[in-house]
């Protein structure tokens, strides 16, 4: 998902804004319709265009990644008719993200997991802290009021969840919510790429709410030391929060795909 993003007058940009700017860019070359259907599917998944979100109109959507509206057509349909997006009619009506989203089943988790060797799983949670750890400190450094707010919303919405799946949604987009915080295209990017990943793995944690709340400690955790401008220790919580989901995840590969 390569892009050029635009920053505001001052360096700034909108929590989030470079993520989502991200997924609106110039599609590559090459499968054009399968790229965008993953790109936006992807973008759903982690949250970075939300439940009953509405998409730009087909003529700005087409335009903004630079593919022909017959090619954003038949992606759009692809989405709908794997349950991702939903069209109404009339007043107020086009293209919504379906609030009721198709999961992926737990054994399509299990065979991607149990394609990642240990060394391999370990060296993805390696990236993520050197990656999530960078972001987070220059999001200490480089936050905003907004950016604050952005993500005290995203902490409290998911303190009030009980099931997964929409908590992961929200989890996804938190953390690429610091990453847009650290003003930094590339290490959005980065950041997307990992969210991607673990998205494909995360179905696999047990659910439990005892686990929610553990989670969503750290990042009360890591939106404090944000708040205060502490890039040391937000760095540290980081690493702390990365490394519980990848002894999980490991635990699971080893205790159950053998």
């Amino acid at each position: 998902m390569a892009t050029k993003v635009e920053i505001g007058a001052e360096g700034r940009a909108d929590s989030l804004a470079l993520a989502r700017d991200v997924v609106f860019s110039p599609v590559a070359e090459g499968p054009v319709v399968e790229q965008t259907v993953r790109r936006l599917g992807e973008a759903i998944g982690l949250g970075l265009i939300e439940v009953g979100e509405r998409l730009p109109p087909e003529a700005e959507l087409s335009t903004r990644l630079a593919i022909a509206p017959m090619t954003l057509r038949e992606a759009l349909r692809i989405l709908r008719e794997a349950g991702f997006l939903e069209t109404r009619r009339g007043r107020g009506g086009g293209t919504f993200v379906r609030r009721s989203l198709p999961q992926q089943p737990a054994r399509e988790a299990r065979r991607n997991l149990a394609r990642l060797t240990v060394e391999e799983l370990s060296d993805l949670m390696d990236y993520r802290v050197a990656v999530s750890g960078a972001a987070v400190a220059l999001a200490a450094e480089r936050r905003t009021d907004a950016d604050l707010v952005a993500l005290e919303s995203l902490v409290e919405r998911m303190a009030e969840l009980d099931s997964f799946p929409p908590y992961r949604r929200l989890d996804h987009r938190f953390h690429l919510a610091v990453a847009s915080a650290a003003r930094s295209p590339r290490l959005v990017m980065a950041e997307t790429a990992i969210q991607v990943d673990l998205a494909k793995l995360l179905r696999l944690i047990p659910e439990s709410a005892e686990m929610l709340h553990v989670s969503n400690e750290q990042h009360r955790e890591l939106l404090t030391a944000i708040r205060d401008r502490s890039a040391m220790r937000a760095r540290g919580i980081m690493q702390a929060h990365v490394s519980g989901t990848g002894d999980l995840l490991v635990g699971l590969r080893l205790g159950k795909l053998g």
